[in-house]
């Protein structure tokens, strides 16, 4: 069975937060620059990121960009993100485009702001959509506006910065940000910690006396994710000649084999946070969660079992929507839809519980190669590729359940292997899809040969997967990812 993870989802995520967005001299003007930085985790080199800033009249042009290479269970994936925002002078937003490659497609979103929305191009595989969304609600910073502010606030002595701003990577979501100063940093520079309201992890920043972070960093279970100033031919050596494999620091190691885990009803595991910090799983599909007295969480994974769709899940339009990845609409998956439910002998008037698990059982046989060499394609480009592991056939699960017009959404977490990656009794990372079926949410694994649903599965977050770029809906992967261990307690047959 081959299994992913959305590892190449967090490190962009991480890199979107270690990029020097306040990296600038201390003074109110605004100043072209263009700085390069080695990205490193736990002390190995794997990839750079790039900032530059123009100003060109009453342009000001902001680029991100960012590349890394990690290791996924033998096999590699080289991740590129990239975002360009483009302002006046006095801060109204123009435009931004938000570009990835994550070695399956390329995708691109470009966002043109008017005062009352934002008009929003995506395109991915060939694929292309258009949609409107809200203007980003309450009053936020560009990020010339930010430049500014922490200008203006370090140039007063501030020992404490707060504004508000979008996160472009995510959709652009708001975010409340707040960079603390907390004392000396490396050579003669001072240290800054900042916190971002999306994701529960700091970042430490070095700054030194022209205003240029020179050092970021993030600290995460994996080992420390830092981004430090360099030269631009240095830069792009990172990562070349070897990277770090990341399925593997993440597995979580068990002390002895629990193979009736895969056929069990029932199982309790014990969860916990390695770091000690407070944890938070979902209650949804099989699984409930109550308090460990003695620390942590229970999680009770029930095969089977179902959970109540809330009245905001049931109007939620996002979980019947063909979006970038999930491209409902497109003929080939509604095509292979149709062809799934005959090949079971079904019609759409069938039952909706035989027509998901229909749609199930074919992904599983439809998608013949499956390995790590795909990184993360949309469900019409798996229709065509048949190839993937389990990211590919949840959303091409997701995209099958949604041309049925059954609502559905992408499911992420940890799921127990005899032996993964040539290591054995571990919960490795791992996808799969739940749907709507009768006003409850129900787990469907389509990496699996048979329907059940065993209790290996710990879910940790699900997502509508509604665009091409970051999901803030994976957020709580960030915090647990590397930092977190797993006792099974019992196991029901």
């Amino acid at each position: 069975m081959s299994r992913h993870n959305r590892l190449w989802w967090v490190v962009i995520a991480l890199g979107a937060m270690l990029a020097p967005s306040s990296a600038h001299a201390v003074d109110e003007t605004l100043l072209p620059r263009d700085s390069w930085f080695i990205i490193s985790i736990g002390g190995t080199e794997c990839g750079w990121l790039h900032e530059r800033v123009e100003v060109s009249g009453d342009r000001v042009q902001t680029f991100n960009e960012m590349r890394m290479t990690i290791g996924r269970a033998g096999a590699t994936s080289t991740v590129q993100a990239m975002w360009r925002f483009v302002e006046a002078g006095d801060g109204t937003p123009v435009e931004c485009i938000v570009e990835q490659d994550s070695g399956a497609e390329k995708s691109r979103a470009k966002y043109r702001f008017s005062p009352s929305e934002v008009v929003v191009e995506e395109s991915a595989g060939g694929r292309t959509k258009s949609r409107v969304m809200e203007s980003p609600t309450g009053k936020w910073l560009t990020p010339g506006q930010v430049e500014r502010h922490v200008n203006a606030k370090r140039k007063e002595g501030a020992t404490e910065i707060r504004y508000t701003t979008v996160d472009p990577s995510s959709g652009m979501s708001v975010v409340e940000m707040t960079s603390t100063r907390i004392g000396e940093g490396e050579g003669q520079t001072t240290r800054w910690r900042t916190a971002n309201s999306a994701v529960a992890l700091l970042t430490e920043e070095d700054v030194d006396a022209t205003g240029r972070i020179v050092i970021s960093r993030t600290k995460i279970a994996l080992g420390d994710m830092v981004a430090r100033i360099a030269t631009e031919s240095r830069a792009k050596k990172a990562g070349v000649g070897g990277t770090i494999d990341l399925i593997d620091r993440s597995m979580v190691s068990l002390t002895k084999p629990v193979p009736e885990l895969l056929l069990a009803k029932h199982a309790r595991l014990a969860v916990r946070s390695s770091d000690a910090g407070a944890l938070s799983l979902p209650d949804a599909g099989a699984q409930r969660i109550t308090t460990n007295p003695a620390g942590g969480l229970f999680a009770d994974i029930e095969s089977g079992r179902s959970s109540p769709a809330t009245p905001e899940d049931l109007a939620d339009s996002r979980y019947l929507a063909s979006t970038i990845l999930i491209d409902a609409d497109d003929p080939a998956v509604k095509s292979l839809a149709t062809r799934a439910l005959k090949s079971a002998g079904l019609v759409e008037s069938s039952a909706t519980n035989e027509r998901a698990e229909a749609l199930r059982a074919f992904v599983m046989r439809y998608i013949v190669h499956k390995d790590l060499a795909t990184a993360f394609a949309g469900a019409s480009a798996v229709a065509k590729s048949k190839a993937g592991d389990c990211s590919e056939h949840a959303i091409l699960l997701a995209g099958l359940l949604r041309a049925q017009h059954i609502p559905a959404r992408v499911a992420s977490g940890l799921v127990y292997a005899e032996e993964f990656g040539g290591r054995r009794n571990v919960f490795a990372w791992h996808m799969w899809t739940q749907a709507q079926i009768e006003g409850a949410w129900v787990d469907l694994d389509a990496t699996l040969a048979s329907s059940l649903f065993h209790p290996g599965h710990l879910l940790i977050a699900t997502s509508a997967q509604d665009d091409a770029q970051l999901d803030s809906d994976f957020s709580a992967l960030l915090g647990t990812i590397g930092n977190i261990s797993i006792e099974v307690v019992d196991v029901d047959r």
